[in-house]
């Protein structure tokens, strides 16, 4: 009796597995049908984008608003798509800010290629998942790697969800997941993946196909929102499409050949090199770090019962060794604080190495949202220090100024309102030793002060700051003093 009941549940087991299955290429085939089984795609209209954790300031607006905020427009957007392949190319025409602190507009070029070997689901998945996120690479995706299918609700609405993963594993060894929601007319209304990033922690990819229409004989979503870690990413409004290009090869046309090849995502990415940490005394337990050519340097502050770092070093690695050697400089102090100056990502690149030693971020009010919900998002795709001992986030804010003292040291922080860069750059005075300290307000010898540069030199001097030494984040060749800034303000502008 007790053997035939096994056998019976087995055969159940088997037919529900089966039954399964079966669902599943049944919705990816009626999904498929709804799309108009194409085999490739174009569609064009206009979009927009944004530097993950920055902005894209632009000929329409110059200044950061927010983390994300403006996104850069992209005019004359075309994307195709190759299922057959597979392949994928988008272009279109970009205006952009100058680099080092300049707002002068210059016009660029959006072009995202993707070719059959980095759509290849072994390999990162942060290169294929801007594939697969697309509906007809979603259900590509689908018919090839063993989708489940369940039944969930989104925005109160009702889906079918197919469920697959790519071969390729994230750092932590764990699987990468991907869902396509379909609707009640199987088209696919919305994927999610999730990535692995320094900042963001398990960051959830989000693309939302809605307003889906015939354009033509093929059906497409004339708009596309996506979203990561719930942040403004990337838009399309769609106004043509077509199926099945004729000229789909010349669309998308192999890449040129090249030794080797980009991307992250998928297995650990090779060791960097041993960082050499020098120190610069500026004064009684204060110190500059640095790493040398290319470095970006950090300030640590002795307080009575803790240590001050200004800035976190750019990168895990080189966090890890400013705090190692703030540890020798000043052993059995804790570093209790870290400022950061803006949330650009070089610059919080470093962060989880502090929180995961128990410091609290200091930061400008503007960055606090950003920042305490990506560092305190969940990292089981990640094998970071904070990974591995999880540790909650704390971030404190600075209006317009903040003053940190024990009575014998003193480290003020500033907000640069107005900075073309950030809506929410911080810098630091040390009033003792004459120091200013600050993140991209950079001064190059022989060159005018930059936009940036021009929007900080103002604060400074209605503050009355009395300061000689002026330190950037980004190392300089020299040190800079407060004559540097100066000569660099009486330059006219290029």
């Amino acid at each position: 009796m007790f053997r035939k009941t096994i056998i019976t549940a087995i055969f159940i087991a088997t037919l529900c597995g089966s039954a399964s299955a079966q669902d599943a290429k049944t919705v990816i085939a009626n999904a498929q049908k709804a799309l108009g089984d194409v085999k490739s795609i174009t569609y064009s209209g206009s979009a927009k984008d944004v530097s993950f954790q920055q902005c894209g300031a632009n000929s329409t607006q110059m200044i950061c608003q927010d983390t994300h905020n403006p996104m850069r427009p992209i005019n004359n957007y075309v994307r195709v798509i190759d299922l057959n392949a597979p392949a994928s190319r988008a272009t279109g025409a970009t205006n952009n800010i100058g680099a080092g602190g300049s707002t002068t507009v210059s016009p660029g070029t959006f072009n995202q290629m993707l070719s059959a070997q980095q759509l290849d689901v072994a390999q990162p998945w942060n290169n294929s998942l801007e594939f697969y996120i697309t509906p007809w690479g979603f259900l590509k995706g689908a018919a090839e790697n063993n989708a489940t299918v369940s039944q969930k609700k989104a925005d109160g609405k009702s889906y079918t969800v197919l469920t697959w993963s790519p071969t390729v594993k994230a750092v932590s060894g764990k699987s990468y997941t991907i869902n396509g929601y379909i609707d009640n007319k199987n088209m696919v209304d919305r994927v999610e993946t999730w990535l692995g990033e320094n900042i963001m922690g398990d960051m959830h990819i989000v693309a939302t196909y809605s307003d889906w229409r015939d354009f033509g004989g093929v059906t497409a979503p004339a708009r596309i929102v996506q979203t990561r870690g719930g942040w403004p990413f990337f838009e399309v409004a769609v106004t043509a499409a077509k199926g099945n290009p004729p000229d789909v090869a010349s669309l998308v046309p192999p890449p040129p050949a090249r030794g080797g090849r980009g991307g992250g995502g998928g297995g650990a990415p090779p060791a960097p090199p041993a960082m050499t940490v020098t120190t610069e005394k500026l004064g009684d337990g204060i110190y500059r770090l640095t790493t040398g050519a290319g470095s970006y340097d950090s300030v640590v502050v002795e307080f009575k019962n803790y240590v001050m770092m200004l800035e976190a070093g750019q990168s895990v690695a080189r966090a890890t060794a400013y705090v190692a050697e703030t540890k020798k400089l000043f052993p059995n102090k804790p570093i209790r604080y870290v400022m950061n100056t803006h949330p650009h990502s070089d610059h919080t690149g470093g962060l989880p190495v502090l929180v995961a030693e128990g410091a609290i971020i200091v930061t400008q009010k503007n960055n606090v949202k950003f920042l305490d919900g990506a560092l305190n998002t969940p990292r089981t795709l990640l094998d970071d220090q904070l990974a591995k001992a999880p540790k909650k986030a704390k971030v404190e804010a600075v209006e317009e100024k903040r003053v940190f003292s024990d009575g014998a040291r003193t480290v003020e922080m500033y907000h640069v309102p107005g900075a073309p860069h950030s809506n929410g750059l911080i810098f630091a005075y040390i009033p003792k030793e004459k120091i200013i300290f600050q993140g991209d307000f950079s001064v190059n010898p022989g060159e005018p002060a930059n936009d940036h540069v021009r929007a900080i030199v103002p604060v400074i001097q209605k503050l009355n700051l009395d300061y000689d030494r002026y330190i950037n984040v980004h190392a300089s060749a020299e040190p800079q003093h407060k004559a540097d800034v100066e000569k660099a303000m009486a330059m006219p502008k290029a």
